[in-house]
């Protein structure tokens, strides 16, 4: 019975090293002996706050210790399962990259304390995944544990900031996130990817507090600041902005008075119906990516100009012939000349 114990114990401790990985590295040394030796390629097993432990082939038992202060820098080579997370992530299929980036984030979570490894890229790309599919539940639990010290690019650490805004959408706290949007907005200035995440998630606060003219121009602004680039997000903006102009009161009635004489071509209704027209063109042209535009919204594009049915001028009421002359005026004929007095 023990040894059945002791065997089950020592498989699962083999199964979750399986889970680990050696990273393959190149260390820089801080002061070479001489110029050929300056770097040395390696196998990082572990890394402390002072020390790197690596081997030199990677079939080796033996560990080797070298301070922090001895290495330059480290350059760490792309690894197998990052480049195949990265190849799914980049074909937008974001679930099935995120579980290639949490094996990845797993296999190198010793190398947390070196800048650039690829177990914090990966965990940073795993966020990624949770908010391009919107599941703002499981981005906040990963980032309650995640440790970012070692991302090195700047735009990467920002991003960790538009999380708060985020996490105020998970939440539906649309006055909060209406203050926080605003302040983080004015911090700094965002680069498009960022702008348009911010600008979208202010559009859902304003709309949430029933401020439908400023939320259509804060999902505008996220449609334009990034425009395709950040696909999801771009498309869900456009889908956000026609649902409003759809609920819009004076975009109904402009649709009622559509090809009538009543018709107003410059109320706010119609302009409104003309720019929910273009949106849907533009989601046909290229923003929809290839999507169908939602049924929902397809009935946008009956209102074009050409479209529009003729409406036919109203005759214009005869005079009466028997209308009486005013200061005895005598009527003019049909050429518009008074008659002449005969005799």
């Amino acid at each position: 019975m023990k040894k059945l114990i002791f065997g089950t114990i020592f498989l699962l401790a083999s199964l979750a090293r399986l889970t680990a990985a050696d990273a393959l590295a190149l260390l820089v040394y801080t002061e070479p002996v001489n110029k050929q030796d300056d770097v040395m390629k390696v196998w990082i097993t572990a890394a402390s706050s002072t020390q790197i432990e690596y081997k030199t082939t990677p079939q080796s038992l033996n560990r080797s210790r070298i301070r922090q202060t001895e290495v330059k820098s480290v350059y760490f080579f792309e690894p197998p399962i990052f480049k195949e997370a990265m190849e799914l992530y980049e074909s937008r299929d974001y679930r099935g990259a995120r579980d290639k980036f949490a094996a990845c984030k797993e296999a190198f979570d010793k190398l947390d304390n070196l800048e650039g490894n690829y177990g914090t890229l990966a965990g940073f790309y795993e966020l990624e995944t949770c908010r391009k599919i919107f599941d703002l539940d499981t981005l906040k639990k990963l980032l309650d544990v995640y440790q970012f010290g070692a991302l090195v690019r700047e735009h990467q650490r920002n991003q960790l900031e538009v999380y708060a805004v985020w996490d105020a959408v998970r939440t539906k706290s649309w006055a909060r996130l209406d203050a926080l949007a605003t302040e983080v907005m004015e911090k700094k200035q965002w680069i498009g990817e960022h702008l348009a995440q911010l600008k979208y998630c202010h559009g859902l606060a304003l709309e949430g507090l029933g401020r439908d003219t400023d939320a259509l121009i804060a999902f505008n602004g996220a449609v334009t600041a990034d425009y395709t680039a950040s696909e999801e997000l771009t498309q869900s903006a456009a889908l956000a902005c026609l649902r409003i102009i759809k609920a819009n009161e004076e975009v109904k009635l402009a649709i009622q008075l559509w090809g009538t004489e009543d018709e107003d071509p410059n109320s706010p209704g119609y302009f409104l119906l003309q720019e929910g027209l273009a949106m849907c063109d533009l989601w046909k042209k290229s923003l929809g990516g290839g999507k169908p535009l939602p049924a929902e919204h397809a009935f946008f594009l009956r209102y074009r100009e050409d479209n529009k049915p003729k409406v036919k001028a109203k005759p214009k009421p005869k005079a009466d012939a028997e209308e009486k002359v005013e200061d005895g005026e005598k009527p003019k004929d049909e050429e518009g000349e008074k008659p002449k007095d005969e005799g």
